[in-house]
């Protein structure tokens, strides 16, 4: 099992080298085997590893007594542990949603909140896939939804989603890895629960192995799903008039040449482009196909703050500017951190050769670290910026105007900085300053590798 991980983390590239993990441990076989795997592969991939144990406030004795258990592990093993307190029955009741949602919206908040610009492994499995793609295909989901959990979501990692709960027991047996169960697990008061402990058994007896038939369908659909979001991409970009950060403009012609099922695709990319993806449901792609056989002049408003206006052969999918927010993130030499806000990883690292390697989904600019010597960050502009240009120096604001760059633009545009000194005005020019020479010792290295929303 050991190897089938290694070979998950790999293929989907869930954890680089030096990476801050923090990974989710309940005290379930799940989470203590999830732990127990990446403790081993830790010092050969000098990883950085946090357990984080949420406390629900539900389970009395029950889950203190998993809360002890937790703590005990990791200071067995020797790995930095936090707990964090909920009463989650009156934080649901604040919010609206029952405590099943409310304890997972919570975790995964501490997750984001902890992982420092690392990623978060949680122990879902391949009978957790089984599960989610029955709950989805009962209430009516479409591809992408029945391609089930992904390995990779954002900063969420998975390792161990290929690996049967049966498989994950047996390792902890093997390994004499001790664990908790949870008495709520067997109480089908959650949907979850009886989908596991009632629906999936009986498909099982009719269909042996039915749990994980399901979830090998929902790899099949998610490879197919790729495939499919990949042509959709390519017509994305042919319908494509220009894009901004809070507009989209398609091309009717270009839009009506295509197969509905594939506009309903382009569309929704257009919606991503946007951050606009959730609440955007059947009915408005809909009322989007409608849109596209009126006259000029017609519009619509959508979820998200979400405006749609035909003009002569196009449609502008313009979504409402909400003032933008800055962001730092320090930049450890030799761990890769994802900018959220950017939708990108980003790394550097010190070497004593210059290579600088430039993909599709990567860029790459080389400095003189010898010229800068200390922490460097990736952030949005500060008061009091500025950039080397040519033999010349100009403020950061007066380069920002020079270039035409529009002002809603500015306050979120990335920056790779060291104090007010600007390295690298990302997707537009780099320090004059701080080029290698012939005199370079240490060269820094800084590369992006881009985010690509599924």
């Amino acid at each position: 099992m050991e190897h089938k991980v290694w070979c998950t983390i790999k293929e989907f590239h869930m954890c680089p080298q030096g990476a801050n993990i923090v990974v989710g441990v309940s005290g379930g076989a799940d989470s203590v085997a999830l732990l127990h795997i990446l403790k081993g592969f830790a010092s050969s991939e000098s990883w950085n590893i946090t357990a984080i144990h949420v406390h629900h406030g539900l389970r009395g004795v029950e889950a203190d007594r998993d809360r002890d258990f937790v703590e005990g592990i990791c200071r067995k093993w020797e790995i930095p542990c936090k707990i964090f307190y909920f009463d989650v029955a009156k934080e649901a009741q604040k919010r609206g949603l029952g405590t099943e949602e409310t304890g997972r919206l919570l975790r995964y908040e501490v997750f984001d909140k902890e992982r420092k610009g690392g990623v978060v492994a949680v122990a879902h499995n391949k009978n957790d896939q089984g599960e989610t793609v029955l709950m989805r295909l009962c209430r009516g989901a479409g591809g992408a939804g029945l391609a089930g959990i992904r390995p990779v979501r954002d900063y969420i990692v998975r390792p161990l989603l290929f690996c049967t709960r049966k498989e994950i027991e047996e390792y902890c047996e093997e390994n004499g890895l001790h664990y908790c169960q949870d008495s709520t697990n067997q109480e089908n008061i959650y949907t979850r629960n009886r989908v596991r402990n009632e629906i999936l058994p009986l498909l099982e007896e009719i269909y042996p192995r039915a749990t994980e038939h399901i979830a090998q369908t929902a790899e099949i659909l998610a490879e197919e799903e790729k495939y499919l979001q990949g042509q959709a991409r390519a017509l994305y970009y042919e319908a494509l008039e220009s894009a901004g950060k809070d507009e989209v403009t398609l091309k009717v012609n270009a839009l009506m040449d295509m197969h509905k099922v594939m506009r309903k695709r382009v569309f929704a990319m257009a919606f991503r482009k946007l951050g606009a993806k959730k609440d955007v449901s059947s009915i408005h792609f809909e009322l989007l196909e409608g849109l596209m056989k009126q006259e000029s002049g017609k519009s619509l408003n959508l979820p998200n703050k979400i405006h749609v206006r035909k003009n002569y052969g196009v449609l502008t999918i313009k979504k409402e500017v909400e003032k933008s927010k800055g962001f730092s993130y320090s930049l450890p030499l030799d761990q890769e951190i994802f900018v959220g806000e950017a939708d990108f990883f980003v790394r550097a690292w010190v070497c004593t050769e210059k290579k600088a390697e430039n993909r599709e989904d990567y860029c790459t600019k080389v400095f003189d670290y010898d010229k800068i010597g200390c922490a460097i960050f990736c952030r949005t502009r500060q008061k009091g910026d500025s950039l080397a240009i040519g033999n010349g120096r100009k403020k950061l604001k007066n380069f920002l105007i020079d270039e035409k760059i529009p002002r809603e633009e500015r306050e979120s545009l990335p920056l790779i900085a060291f104090e007010n000194e600007i390295l690298w005005v990302v997707d537009q020019r780099i320090s004059a300053a701080y080029q290698p020479d012939e005199e370079t010792k240490r060269f820094l290295t800084v590369q992006i590798r881009r985010f690509v929303r599924e």
